[in-house]
């Protein structure tokens, strides 16, 4: 089952068209943001209006494409053309991008449908690549799937999605990072943190740099959607991905206004201050030890 937000789907068409039209720098793949090139890195893929450039305060840029079809293609195919377009003026851009194609189901679809979406899934990155291959690209959500009480309760679902993870390890080759979501469903901060660990043990398996998706409210489709969520939980979320991902990607914003005072804000940008000192202090010591590179 999809849980992901109603709302990316209202805005695939226009923001996709501005992350292809805009000329926002992208780091070389030997740039490092701000918090060093030991640190944990924080990704801005921040939807708000009227947000001020935060690559000075070491946040590393982050595109969309999600738009995969032209009108009239039906969705259960690879448009093969409309890929092309998508990437064809990103074929010099050494940048982050990810892809969000939630229409190819893997979890709850028996196993030929699963084993036909994950090849649609594979032609449309290998096309992406072949189109842009100086992109650092990755899916949103897909490895490893997005679920949340199975991994409470550990039942036939969970037995599914573990499988579906496993079946996935083809598919992880040809990314360059993994993306989870990690979103918050409920106000119960310790489901979160269990949910969370999983969803990283899961995706640190694939051996690719694993970047979570943190959103500062809660999920759309909750009864808190819209709230923000407690800055003390926010700290959680944050403190958590440090421990155990290779850095975050910050989302959410769409058609809010900027505000530089949100508590989430000075909490975040506290918490990248914090993570660059401790970059510092690992390139000092020339320690190589990082724990996140353990398994969860």
């Amino acid at each position: 089952m999809n849980q992901h937000l109603m709302s990316r789907r209202e805005i695939a068409i226009g923001l996709s068209l501005v992350a292809l039209a805009s000329q926002l720098p992208h780091p070389s793949r030997s740039a490092v943001p701000a918090a060093g090139r030991s640190g944990f890195r924080v990704f801005d893929g921040l939807l708000y209006l009227d947000k001020p450039d935060l690559q000075p305060l070491g946040l590393t840029p982050i595109n969309w494409v999600g738009d995969f079809w032209r009108a009239g293609v039906p969705h259960d195919q690879v448009d093969e053309e409309q890929v092309r377009a998508l990437f064809v003026p990103l074929r010099a851009s050494h940048g982050y991008y990810y892809l969000d194609i939630e229409n190819w189901d893997l979890l709850g679809v028996n196993e030929t449908t699963r084993q036909r979406n994950i090849g649609k899934l594979t032609q449309v990155i290998d096309l992406a690549r072949a189109t842009a291959p100086g992109l650092r690209i990755g899916f949103y959500g897909l490895l490893p799937g997005i679920t949340y009480w199975p991994l409470q309760r550990h039942d036939d679902a969970y037995q599914e999605w573990l499988m579906v993870n496993q079946q996935l390890v083809p598919l992880a080759s040809h990314v360059d990072a993994i993306y989870p979501s990690l979103y918050t469903f409920y106000p119960d901060v310790e489901g979160w943190k269990n949910y969370a660990r999983q969803t990283l043990r899961a995706a640190r398996r694939y051996g690719k740099p694993v970047y979570a998706f943190l959103w500062p409210e809660f999920h759309d489709s909750t009864v808190l959607a819209g709230q923000h969520v407690p800055t003390a939980y926010w700290r959680t979320e944050l403190e958590l991905c440090a421990q155990l991902a290779d850095g975050i990607v910050l989302w959410g914003g769409w058609k809010q206004h900027w505000n530089e005072h949100a508590p989430w804000w000075q909490e975040t940008r506290a918490f990248v201050s914090e993570q660059a000192a401790l970059s510092v202090g690992i390139s000092a010591t020339g320690s190589k030890q990082n724990p996140r590179l353990r398994d969860a």
